[in-house]
């Protein structure tokens, strides 16, 4: 057992265990189920060993499940705050069920306007507006936009977080502001799948202990691990935010893992990648009905060492209106990447529109029925006989029970 998994399955352990030993501990489990009837016409996905945008090809339409999931969360003194997430997907990851965050935050009682906020664990970074139900889920459409689709695949913070926020709000002012550093490891590969498949839309997360994808199930051999640390500096992020009332939320990070890419991991088959990117987004909540979220994120990726660099980009859009038990989202996406170094070329371009409607059957049960389609290049494609330009579709029927 690796010191990283070591680490993780302490976390969670203890996590689990903190209302054995802490007074006046309040905890919760929030636990459900995701049951999907599928169409797709999609080529090979990536989780096939292919190089698809969808989740789900033509060869895995019909009955499929969505995933299963368990979350605990807990707190001592509500300062020392617990969090534990695990998910199941049935798709041949390593264990049936596996963790994608397990952290603690320490959150003490503000001091005048300023509060203070540290995390130690795995979680993700402060990067997503769309993926904030329990669980890094999102409320708004069953496939996350591209962007949050790769953080859920590729990016995840092993590490420390600390948040300082002057709560504006609460000395009469409009605004609320905050800053945000984190200091990471075990992320060096962060950046393989853009420069492989190029973007994609899916809710698959990578799960903390397993993997991504069927091993050896397509054409597309390689990695399909991702959180490894190759023996370089630690990673690290830094960002600011602000809200206005409740009716809007700014943030922008700066992200860089800081991996050597002349590093190479023998098991993993893999060189680190050099990935650092800048993300900006913008949440809009002008009535209780309807709220508009917009991020867009750019950056570089490297490897080998430094004569194999990507740049990727993109943005979305997205409009909810929500009434009763009523919800109807759309979005649109746009993205690209293209090698700009290097005898290694790709390039990737495309956009995708989303139209999702969420009926709450109880406050147990909901349907959710969700169009997506993606227009594509992919200059890799060719090398495994599919074609460059894609025009893919998928229509999903959820039912989902929160137990």
């Amino acid at each position: 057992m690796g010191p990283r998994l070591t680490a993780l399955m302490a976390l969670a352990l203890l996590t689990l265990a903190s209302p054995l030993w802490a007074q006046q501990a309040a905890d919760g489990i929030d636990a459900g189920i995701d049951l999907r009837l599928v169409g797709s016409d999609g080529t090979r996905s990536f989780l096939d060993g292919g190089l698809g945008d969808l989740q789900y090809d033509s060869q895995h339409a019909g009955p499929r499940l969505g995933g299963v999931w368990l979350d605990y969360h807990g707190s001592t003194r509500d300062v020392l705050h617990f969090v534990v997430d695990a998910v199941g997907y049935g798709d041949g990851n390593r264990a049936p069920l596996d963790l994608t965050q397990a952290f603690m935050e320490w959150r003490p009682y503000p001091l005048g306007a300023w509060r203070s906020r540290l995390k130690v664990g795995a979680f993700y970074a402060p990067i997503s507006l769309e993926n904030w139900l329990t669980g890094w889920r999102s409320p708004y459409t069953l496939s996350f936009s591209a962007i949050n689709t790769w953080v859920g695949e590729e990016l995840r913070t092993i590490g420390t977080e600390y948040d300082l926020d002057w709560l504006g709000r609460q000395r009469g002012y409009a605004w609320q502001l905050g800053i945000t550093g984190s200091l990471y490891g075990w992320n060096d590969p962060a950046g393989t799948l853009i420069a492989k498949r190029g973007w994609a839309l899916d809710d698959r997360q990578t799960t903390l202990l397993g993997r991504i994808g069927a091993r050896g199930a397509g054409p597309v051999a390689g990695l399909r691990e991702f959180y490894d640390n190759f023996g370089g500096s630690p990673g690290y992020y830094a960002g600011v935010n602000a809200k206005y009332r409740a009716a809007l939320e700014l943030r922008a990070l700066h992200y860089d893992n800081l991996a050597d890419p002349s590093y190479y991991a023998s098991a993993l088959n893999n060189y680190a990648w050099r990935t650092y990117f800048n993300s900006a987004g913008a949440s809009w909540t002008p009535t209780p009905q309807w709220t508009v979220i917009s991020q867009w994120l750019a950056g570089d990726t490297c490897a080998t060492p430094y004569i194999a660099c990507f740049q990727f980009s993109s943005a979305f859009l997205l409009g909810s209106w929500q009434r009763g038990p009523n919800r109807l989202s759309a979005r649109y996406d746009d993205f690209q990447m293209h090698s700009f170094t290097g005898p290694y070329a790709n390039r990737n371009r495309g956009h995708a529109w989303t139209l999702a409607y969420q009926r709450e059957l109880s406050s147990h049960f909901s349907l959710v029925l969700e169009e997506l389609r993606v227009d594509s290049s992919l200059a890799s494609r060719q090398a495994i006989g599919e074609p460059q330009v894609l025009a893919e579709n998928q229509l999903q029927l959820a039912f989902l029970a929160q137990l």
